[in-house]
């Protein structure tokens, strides 16, 4: 499949006879357009479910003394259930997640109605600390995320 474009003949001038194939850019869009078919299925696996809780809702009182918050700083993680803090600091100079998930999974057990937790994050956390921080949560079972600023969460 080609477009042939004819011009008048004159004189000593050359015939404008240029070909076009079609064929190469037919192939290209069918290419592109399975291509984007199929990773468009990758962009719904790869989202986080992360709900915020603003100022406006309240819980009663035995939400309040039940809450439970991990704050991510510097200088690793604190646990913080109701009054009670625990800290998880860092070892050899990285992030224990291992130690976080472990200990919210003795949470879990003992609080197993519980599947909010929130996760507060100071200034400057990386993206990926607070990820890997939301896998251990949701691997200790707490689905409820909520991701908050830790100046906001007092």
């Amino acid at each position: 499949m080609s477009v042939s474009v004819d011009g008048p003949k004159r004189g000593r001038r050359k015939e404008v006879n240029g070909e076009l194939l079609l064929v190469p850019y037919i192939d290209l869009l069918t290419c592109m357009v399975a291509f984007l078919l199929i990773t468009a299925v990758w962009t719904q696996l790869a989202r986080l479910e992360v709900q915020q809780r603003g100022q406006g809702e309240s819980g009663t009182a035995i939400d309040d003394r039940l809450r439970m918050d991990v704050l991510v700083h510097g200088d690793g993680f604190v646990l913080v259930v109701g009054e009670n803090q625990q800290p998880l600091p860092w070892v050899r100079g990285a992030y224990d997640y291992q130690a976080l998930a472990s200990e919210l999974k003795k949470l879990k057990a003992t609080h197993q109605d519980k599947t909010d937790l929130r996760i507060l994050s100071e200034d400057g956390i990386k993206f990926d600390v607070l990820v890997k921080t939301m896998d251990a949560v949701m691997s200790a079972g707490f689905p409820d995320l909520s991701l908050l600023d830790a100046g906001g969460a007092t």
